[in-house]
């Protein structure tokens, strides 16, 4: 017999294990899309705080200043300003001037002056190069000056991306603008140099108050202190909030000129390259303490094992950005965190839930210990019933009744093949059989009944035990799910007089099946049981979620999920496809008129059944639908499947000519698995060509499935339609689509499936990110 404290160690050394693997890759996972990046950004800022540290006061930033805009006038001065504030700069002993303010095209005369004025400092004048991200980056524009200026001063570059949280987190140290690679502004103020695939983090602990500043009011003025400037780099940049450019500096509380924000860039390369050492390191020693946590070999000491891990993340990073040495905490953090969460979920929850799965008079485990793991298993699942065992065990004493199931168990254990044995109530015994074949099952249950036959005896007591068994193969179900039918089998064996009885509701036949979901689809409707799913579209230009498909879902009180295919196509089959139709419809105008508030070019799917355009029905629905949410018709798509009937029959193109009339959308969904025709694309007046996932997963490894993908996504342009790909499960396919000139695109790895509330949330956090980003 196998004891429940053996048990207990090997499963809970399991449990562990696995436990430890679903931490690691939780834990990987919200580290890559950057869950926690708002937390490592306040842990820096705090670090940053407590080592403020001065900077070298090598660059100067000459600020365009309000006094500056008020004894010039406003922005853009002219270049003769530009050309006598670089002269005075020169004759004030300045090394080096570097222009971030954008020098304008102002005509030949203006432009020449300024030109020879910075040919009179060879080698010592720089102008800027920028870029314009407002069209998303694959369409990013590059602002760059004159290009008379730009033969007498050399260009850096200032392209950088302005992060979520308002500041620039990292800098590459070199930029290809239009086919020229330019070094950033950082590098040629400190002469550190990289190459473009390099970036480096700027260290936000140099104080920023202590850069040197003076206005070019005062610059021009000849009111600046002498030798202020002498052997010193100068940054002209703007300073007056009517010009913008303000950046936010972690750790410091306030925002601060870009210009401050390069000083502090170059600063960071003066003290030496910075070494990113990047998440890898932090989760690493997170992964060994959590190894140490779970480890049923550490008996003592787990709290401080779990604080001192802690504090080498928050301690740690800071000593090494003393060193231009960058590490990223968050992974690690969230590793500890995951473990200490589970470790505490198993200190109390998992303690709170084990009441009762211990039998008190067997000791073996009662069914309570499979509730509470609900999992799945490919077992047959036993259940074996002891019939009349309330009568014999009510006249017996405690111990007696001890000595009869210790008599029981020990028989169900030699013929259960060594499989572990659950205890439930009235003589019930379950077990999961290690024999997949139902004929040796057959063949165990026949055995077993012959061990049965001979009497139990003890203590001068007899017992004649007749026994019945119940089996569930129903192996989609949690093994907690599958308990009741098992022992409704073995009832029904007793009851009948048999062995045993077989539980299967798969071996039910399809029509009973079909007609009793027939049946319960208006009262699912009715109950809530009937829900939609949205699942997200992304622009594959600007990544940006632009769009939505509603997809229907019926989660059954019973069987659990149904699969749309199943229900969907009988409502099609017994008319009440239109009801459907119509729910969905309306669940999802009403969720984007939510969306449509902060993000106005949303626009949301909804497939249409072929069978609803022979009748005008469908157009009174849409109309009703648009009408009762009180959403312009263009944020609606409708999806269609190519049908034969579709292709032939006039009344679905007069519909669809009377939809795209409206303003509504129309896709083609699925394509490439149907008609598939030039005929039935000419025909129909789609905006919208949907591929269909088959010709997308595989694009990346077969070659046929990228030629037909590219073919048909230069189809669909030429028709004027949008390409969108369904299917997207991995960053290849992604960024194959992208470079394939695909427009939208929907798949797993852009996000699954989702209920109106967490896509909301989704769509609302996007919205938020976009409008401080």
């Amino acid at each position: 017999m196998t004891s429940p404290n053996a048990a207990t160690s090997l499963k809970d050394r399991i449990r562990k294990s696995g436990a430890l693997i679903v931490l690691l890759a939780l834990s990987v996972l919200l580290t890559v899309i950057e869950a926690g990046q708002p937390l490592e950004l306040f842990l820096r800022a705090a670090r940053n705080s407590f080592q403020k540290m001065p900077v070298s006061g090598e660059i100067v930033v000459v600020g365009v200043d309000d006094p500056a805009l008020s004894a010039l006038g406003p922005w853009p001065w002219k270049h003769a300003h530009m050309a006598g504030l670089t002269d005075r700069l020169f004759t004030d002993g300045a090394r080096r001037v570097f222009y971030m303010t954008p020098l304008t095209d102002q005509g030949e005369t203006q432009n020449n002056l300024l030109a020879e004025t910075f040919a009179r400092h060879p080698d010592q004048v720089f102008v800027s190069a920028k870029a314009d991200y407002r069209l998303g980056r694959k369409r990013t524009r590059y602002v760059l000056p004159p290009e008379r200026l730009r033969e007498d001063a050399q260009t850096v570059s200032l392209v950088r991306m302005v992060a979520f949280w308002g500041g620039f987190t990292s800098v590459p140290y070199k930029t290809n603008v239009e086919g020229q690679a330019l070094d950033s502004i950082e590098s040629v103020l400190s002469g550190v140099y990289g190459d473009t695939q390099q970036k480096f983090p700027i260290n936000y602990a140099f104080d920023s108050s202590t850069v040197p500043y003076a206005s070019a009011a005062d610059v021009l003025s000849g009111k600046i202190a002498p030798g202020e400037l002498k052997g010193k780099d100068v940054i002209v940049g703007f300073n007056a909030p009517s010009l913008g450019e303000q950046m936010r500096v972690l750790g410091q509380g306030h925002k601060s000129p870009a210009a401050t924000v390069v000083v502090m860039g170059a600063e960071t390369l003066k003290h030496g390259r910075p070494l990113q050492l990047g998440w890898l390191p932090a989760w690493l020693l997170s992964a060994l303490t959590a190894a140490a946590l779970l480890s049923p070999r550490l008996k003592g000491g787990k709290p401080l094992l779990l604080a001192g891990a802690i504090a080498v993340l928050l301690i740690v990073p800071g000593v090494l950005e003393r060193f231009n040495i960058f590490a990223d905490i968050m992974g690690g953090v969230t590793l500890l965190f995951l473990t200490g969460v589970y470790g505490l979920w198993r200190r109390f929850g998992a303690q709170e839930k084990k009441g009762g799965t211990i039998n008190p008079v067997s000791g073996l485990y009662t069914p309570n210990a499979i509730r509470h793991e609900d999992r799945l298993d490919g077992r047959q699942l036993v259940a074996a019933r002891i019939r009349r065992y309330a009568e014999m065990v009510s006249a017996l004493p405690p111990e007696a009744e001890r000595l009869l199931v210790k008599e029981i168990v020990a028989r169900l254990e030699l013929g259960a093949g060594g499989a572990q044995l659950y205890h439930g109530d009235d003589g019930n015994f379950f077990w999961l059989s290690n024999l997949y074949d139902h004929d040796l099952l057959i063949e165990q249950f026949t055995a077993l009944h012959v061990i049965f036959r001979s009497p139990i005896r003890f203590a001068r007591n007899s017992f004649d035990v007749d026994i019945s068994f119940g089996v569930d193969r129903e192996f989609t179900l949690p093994v907690s799910h599958r308990l009741t039918s098992a022992l409704a089998a073995a009832h029904s064996a007793e009851q009948d007089g048999t062995r045993w009885r077989l539980h299967d509701p798969s071996q039910i036949s399809e029509k009973e099946w079909n007609l009793s979901l027939l049946g319960e689809l208006d009262d699912a409707l009715n109950a809530g049981k009937i829900w939609v799913a949205y699942q997200p579209k992304m622009d594959l230009y600007s990544k940006e979620l632009l769009g939505a498909e509603a997809l229907v879902r019926w989660t059954h009180e019973t069987r659990g999920p149904v699969s749309p295919l199943e229900f969907v196509e009988m409502a099609e089959r017994h008319g009440r496809i239109d009801r459907l139709t119509d729910f969905v419809l309306n669940d999802a105008l009403k969720v984007a008129k939510t969306v449509l508030v902060n993000k106005p070019e949303f626009r949301i799917s909804v497939n249409i059944s072929p069978s609803l355009l022979g009748s005008r029905a469908i157009m009174d629905m849409v109309k009703a639908a648009i009408d009762r949410h009180q959403v312009p018709p263009t944020c609606l798509i409708l999806e269609v499947t190519e049908t034969h009937a579709i292709a032939q029959n006039e009344m679905p193109s007069l519909l669809m000519a009377e939809f795209r009339a409206m303003g509504i959308g129309l896709s083609i969904d699925d394509y490439g698995t149907a008609l598939s025709t030039l005929e039935y694309l000419r025909k129909i007046p789609a905006t919208e060509l949907k591929i269909d996932r088959r010709f997308t997963q595989d694009i990346c490894d077969n070659k046929a499935d990228r030629a037909v993908m590219k073919s048909t996504i230069q189809l669909a342009h030429a028709l004027g339609m949008k390409a969108v790909a369904e299917g997207i499960e991995t960053l290849q396919v992604l960024s194959l689509l992208t470079r394939m000139g695909c427009d939208m695109g929907q798949g797993y790895y852009i996000a699954r499936p989702m209920d109106a509330k967490a896509f909301l949330a989704r769509m609302a956090a996007e919205i938020e990110q976009l409008r401080h980003g």
